[in-house]
């Protein structure tokens, strides 16, 4: 009899909470039907019969792209070798930049990230497609160029991030490259946010000398809605 009563006690704590006080029994699990504080609507909440854990999907449910820029040779004294560029329908949100590089010999450079609040002009651009990292989600409205000859004027901008890089020697397996990965929106704070078609993130190497037989690869994902 105690464990009737505080088997409903129980099931009438949950009610309370906005969960239904009536599971449903699944083999390995426990489904409440509980209430969206967002919309109001019901939904499924699923725990561990056992242990009681919630089950959660750490997945993002906004539409992702990733593009990638491959064995790319930049400008002799390059400034901003790639560009992405806001939507004027969505909002953009960087997630990560990611590049790795290699010279002939042995060398240092610097990476820098510029957050542009407008667009750069002149140069030799060509956009770059981007992949979408699930098929149902909607074309891509950011805009990816890379840069075969410097932009003529750099867009209004300020230095978001950079570091040095120490290039291996291409032809030398012993000191691999190590990528540099700028990761933005995990420690509880924003992600790099475009709004807008003139505000851009640019990866950018400051009119450096660059090396002899640089070439290097350059990653960038983010998100839109």
């Amino acid at each position: 009899m105690k464990r009737i009563i505080a088997a409903s006690l129980i099931l009438s704590a949950v009610s309370f909470m906005g969960f239904a006080a009536t599971p449903q029994a699944n083999i390995n699990s426990v489904v409440y039907t509980g209430i969206d504080s967002t919309t109001g609507n019901a939904t499924a909440i699923l725990t561990d019969h056992t242990t009681g854990e919630q089950y959660v999907n750490s997945e993002g449910t906004k539409a992702s792209y990733r593009v990638q820029i491959a064995d790319e040779t930049v400008a002799a004294t390059a400034t901003d070798v790639a560009t992405l560029c806001g939507s004027a329908t969505k909002t953009v949100r960087v997630m990560r930049i990611q590049t790795t590089a290699d010279a002939t010999a042995a060398s240092v450079i610097d990476f820098y990230v510029y957050k542009r609040t407008a667009l750069d002009t002149g140069g030799t651009s060509a956009v770059v497609a981007a992949a979408q990292m699930d098929s149902t989600d909607p074309a891509p409205t950011a805009v990816v160029a890379k840069y075969s000859a410097n932009p003529s004027a750099l867009g209004t901008g300020v230095l978001f991030t950079g570091d040095h890089y120490a290039l291996p020697a291409a032809a030398t397996t012993g000191y691999p490259g190590m990528p540099w990965i700028e990761d933005f929106g995990i420690r509880n704070n924003r992600a790099l946010v475009l709004r807008g078609v003139n505000e851009c993130a640019a990866f950018n190497l400051n009119g450096q000398t660059i090396p002899s037989g640089f070439g290097m690869y350059l990653g960038i994902e983010w998100t839109e809605e």
